[in-house]
């Protein structure tokens, strides 16, 4: 059955048919130099190789994607046994409305694609939606074919949206020499000359060329990228102006005055002090945080579990992933301050590190107490932070109570099942809540991990095989999986796998699920959430008493 969605102007009045949705290492049969009697989207999960397109050799790498409509020849060159190349594909066909009246709708089938080759998209929402129509199956796509074409939707969507191609021009690379070299020599001065001849052309060229793709002068983006490493100065540290002018390379402090005013409207001593700044999020976690502390960002990474309305960008959860966002998105809005991870702010400070002064707040080193305190601070909400910090203990110490009778010095084991994988989690993320919130004990295992680090950082999860599940030995055991088809296989180990069965939570039926997207999320308000979520499934029977 082909189902209309609402898209992309490319998108409109399209219908989708998904022929196939795999994982394998093994060479795909549209893999053997053939013309696609489909379109193809390629992600490269494991290994490297090499794939011939129309004749022309690929490199192949892991974290790759590939876009390639019907009738392109592909042959694949696998790599060696060591880097064994393993990829996910998905098969389809795309029909575009051409004749519509009362009774009647005709279809073509849409041939082209405005994208093709390699592509660059950020953040892990595409890979979640390829491995959730990999997961799906056959079957479950026949009988649900409405969900399946909404996965192919969004990602096509996403595509257009989004991505780039893989390939820079000459141009490109000239322009990024460039800018790497401002990044790495603001406090000098420099003069446009300078920056021509590195990128070898002519100077007005040269001009042309960068303000085409910055929007903005070489002149004008040198002093935007003093002022904005000025802001982060004054936010973060306690610095005269006369310091903070000298190192971003200002010798005369009433003349970077002057240019700081002018570039954002206000004195470096009133931007320190400003209260209502607009502000940018990168990261999920964080947007979380300003939500908590009763800011909304003008745009940010949303979670869908956070009850926000902003404008949503699509962005890098990890530093391996590229970014995949235009300046646009960001010059529109003309933030005040962006907010990030320590791990994607190398990428953010190569693409809009001009446009606002951008500061990281680090990850794992901190948790999420002190990320809480670390961001209030840059926002002026010291006192909202410490009132939700007082309001979470009060919560937490009464579910302690009400729970002391029925699990008492009981030991819980967080364990996530998810796309193949099984891991046992310590204290951040999904372990929080257990091991710090209600103060509950880990496995032995996972309790000498947490012991080596300060409270909530740095050891996150150790991965397992099926059998090592007898080592996390707990009285309760709760299993975060993503889709129907993770809990399925949770169901089977404690059929069929022998280490399951002597399990003590899983034989005394004390094992619960959870949603691996929701409990993921280690910030302050799904943190509230997911606290009321342990006691309710802790206060009622065991999950599995009637399945078991």
């Amino acid at each position: 059955m082909l189902t209309p969605v609402k898209t992309h102007p490319f998108l409109k009045n399209v219908l989708y048919e998904i022929t196939e949705a795999r994982e394998s290492s093994s060479v795909p049969e549209w893999a053997a130099g053939k013309p696609l009697a489909h379109h193809i989207l390629i992600y490269i999960t494991r290994g490297n190789g090499q794939l011939s397109v129309n004749g022309q050799l690929i490199k192949l790498e892991r974290e790759s994607l590939h876009m390639h409509p019907p009738g392109a020849c592909l042959k694949l060159h696998t790599g060696s046994r060591e880097e064994e190349l393993q990829c996910c594909w998905i098969s389809f066909d795309m029909y575009r409305l051409t004749e519509a009246s009362l009774n009647r709708r005709e279809y073509c089938r849409e041939l082209g694609f405005p994208l093709h080759g390699e592509l660059r998209i950020g953040g892990i929402q595409f890979k979640r939606l390829f491995y959730l129509l990999i997961a799906e199956g056959k079957l479950k796509r026949e009988q649900h074919p409405y969900l399946s074409q909404q996965y192919v939707h969004d990602m096509l969507d996403g595509l257009l949206r989004y991505a780039e191609p893989a390939a820079p021009n000459d141009a490109d690379m000239r322009l990024k020499l460039t800018l790497d070299y401002l990044q790495n020599h603001y406090r000098e001065e420099i003069r446009i000359d300078k920056l021509a001849e590195l990128a070898q052309l002519h100077p007005a060229y040269y001009s042309q060329v960068f303000k085409q793709a910055m929007d903005k002068s070489p002149v004008a983006f040198l002093t935007h990228l003093r002022i904005n490493k000025a802001k982060e100065l004054l936010l973060q540290t306690d610095k005269s102006i006369r310091d903070i002018a000298a190192e971003v390379g200002y010798k005369d402090e009433f003349y970077f005055s002057r240019r700081f005013k002018e570039s954002s409207g206000y004195s470096p001593r009133v931007f320190a002090k400003k209260n209502d700044k607009k502000i940018i999020s990168l990261s999920a976690p964080y947007t979380d945080h300003l939500y908590t502390l009763g800011l909304k960002p003008c745009a940010a990474q949303l979670h869908r579990h956070l009850p926000m309305t902003t404008i949503s960008l699509t962005l890098p959860e990890h530093a391996a992933d590229p970014w995949g966002i235009s300046r646009e998105a960001f010059l529109a809005e003309q933030p005040d301050l962006i907010v990030c991870k320590d791990n994607v702010l190398n990428k953010a400070r190569k693409h809009i590190n001009d446009i606002a002064p951008i500061v990281a707040v680090p990850w794992l080193s901190q948790d999420v107490y002190t990320h809480l305190m670390h961001i209030s601070e840059l926002v002026n909400r010291e006192a909202e932070a410490v009132q939700w910090l007082q309001k979470h203990e009060r919560s937490a110490e009464k579910i302690r109570k009400k729970l002391r009778p029925s699990v008492g010095s009981g030991t819980v084991a967080v364990c996530v099942c998810r796309e193949h994988e099984l891991r046992m989690y310590g204290a951040r993320n999904i372990g929080h809540v257990f091991y710090r919130s209600l103060q509950l004990a880990p496995p032995e295992r996972i309790q000498r991990q947490i012991d080596l680090h300060p409270a909530g950082t740095a050891y996150n999860w150790t991965a397992i095989e099926p059998d090592g599940l007898k080592d996390y030995d707990a009285d309760f055991i709760f299993f975060a999986v993503e889709t129907e088809g993770d809990k399925r296989r949770v169901f089977e180990l404690i059929k069929t796998d022998s280490a399951w069965k002597r399990h003590s939570a899983i034989k005394n039926k004390r094992v619960y699920f959870i949603d691996w997207e929701k409990w993921m999320m280690y910030a302050p308000f799904l943190i509230s959430q997911q606290l009321e979520e342990a006691a309710r499934l802790l206060s009622q029977s065991p999950s599995l008493r009637e399945l078991i």
